[in-house]
C-alpha cells in the first residue's frame, strides 16, 4: 500500500477507509476494525472511557467554535 504521494505505509499503520455512513449531528460511526484493536490492546473498559472522552471532547469543540463565532466568546479563551 501507499501513500498519496506514492511513498510506501508501514504495515497495520494505517486503515483503509468506506463510504461514509449518512448521519446526523452527534451521531458517531466508529470504525468496527479499530474499535476490536483498542478491545484487544487496552481492554474493553479502557475503550469505553476513551471513546465517552472523545465525544464529550468533539461536542465540546462544537459548541466552542459555535460560541466563538457567534462573539460570546474569545478564540483563546
Amino acid at each position: 500500500m501507499t501513500t498519496e504521494r506514492g511513498r510506501p505505509r508501514p504495515p497495520g499503520a494505517t486503515r483503509e477507509r468506506g463510504a461514509a455512513p449518512e448521519r446526523r449531528p452527534y451521531t458517531f460511526v466508529l470504525d468496527a476494525g479499530l474499535v476490536e484493536r483498542a478491545r484487544r490492546e487496552v481492554g474493553e473498559a479502557d475503550v469505553v472511557r476513551s471513546i465517552e472522552a472523545a465525544l464529550a471532547a468533539a461536542i465540546d469543540y462544537q459548541l466552542w467554535v459555535r460560541e466563538v463565532a457567534a462573539g460570546e466568546r474569545d478564540a483563546l479563551s
